[in-house]
């Protein structure tokens, strides 16, 4: 869902408000990001093996930001410019492909996260994994492992696609062989949007059940915070879901794409998965005593013993 315009003033417009609204969410998040690498810790604690997914989600969740913010600058240079600078068409294209690439990486990272913090907070209060426990975490270890792959695939195709079937300005050419490969590529897309989207299911009915289970314990308030990121999460991608339906299955996307369906998914598909992270930042940054997700309360927030 990278944005490339086609020029005239109308798409010049929404080229600004699509760079303005990416580099806001942008400024919001690096800070969040650099200050989770930093003060999130792991401290080899069994409920807190969602803490190297969740700096993970924020680091390649900021390298797709500043992929799209580069390619919103990269299209309004082009809008100003003429035919000579075609290499800045094709830069756009290229790090538009680069982008979806991290954004489903990303994606992906958050699923294992959020699946991860659910058995976290068991463990934080049994002090025990059950067997239902493993089985949450290992099928988020083999679909983050299926959706890279898929990510992958599709990346490899968009950048073979650019080289053999557009000219220097991005123009398609060879027009049968070139509209099934784009078919192909937007199966592989929808199809990790719909694993996404089955997932996020699976994590709103997980959070629910530990937001009823921990109402009531030292946990509240991380399992609170628990329910809003799995919320943002269901609403992000329900959006790409929808997307995927609408204009990646099927024939239907020949016919183009609305300019504002782009700053629809800016909103809801990048902002709330940027609030997510943030909200999810405050589970991690907790240490025992305060409410965090944590094994035993005599750890301090470095997650050593004291």
């Amino acid at each position: 869902m990278t944005f490339v315009s086609t020029g005239g003033s109308t798409a010049r417009a929404y080229d600004v408000a699509y760079t303005v609204l990416i580099g806001a969410i942008l400024v919001v998040v690096l800070p969040f990001a650099i200050i989770a690498l930093a003060k999130n810790k792991y401290g080899r604690d069994p409920a807190r093996r969602f803490v190297p997914w969740l700096k993970a989600a924020f680091v390649l969740f900021t390298i797709t930001l500043c992929l799209l913010f580069v390619q919103g600058v990269l299209n309004t240079y082009e809008i100003h410019s003429d035919v000579s600078h075609w290499h800045i068409v094709r830069a756009s294209y290229h790090v538009g492909y680069l982008a979806e690439f991290f954004r489903t990486v990303s994606a992906a990272a958050v699923m294992v996260f959020l699946l991860e913090l659910g058995p976290g907070m068991h463990y934080a209060i049994e002090g025990v994994s059950s067997m239902f426990d493993k089985i949450i975490r290992y099928t988020a270890y083999v679909l983050a492992a299926v959706i890279t792959a898929l990510a992958i695939a599709y990346y490899g195709l968009s950048a073979d696609f650019q080289v053999n079937y557009t000219n220097h300005i991005g123009n398609v050419y060879n027009s049968r062989d070139a509209l099934d490969r784009i078919y192909t590529i937007n199966q592989l897309m929808g199809t990790t949007a719909v694993i996404l989207w089955v997932a996020s299911l699976v994590i709103t009915g997980l959070s629910i059940y530990t937001f009823i289970q921990r109402k009531m314990s030292p946990l509240k308030s991380a399992s609170t915070l628990y329910l809003v990121a799995s919320l943002l999460n269901l609403l992000s991608s329900t959006w790409n879901f929808a997307y995927a339906i609408e204009w990646l299955f099927g024939w239907e996307w020949l016919g183009g794409r609305a300019y504002y369906v782009l700053i629809l998914s800016i909103i809801l598909g990048w902002w709330s998965r940027g609030i997510l992270l943030v909200v999810s930042y405050f589970v991690a940054l907790k240490s025992g005593p305060r409410g965090g997700v944590w094994s035993h309360v005599s750890k301090n927030d470095y997650g050593n013993r004291v």
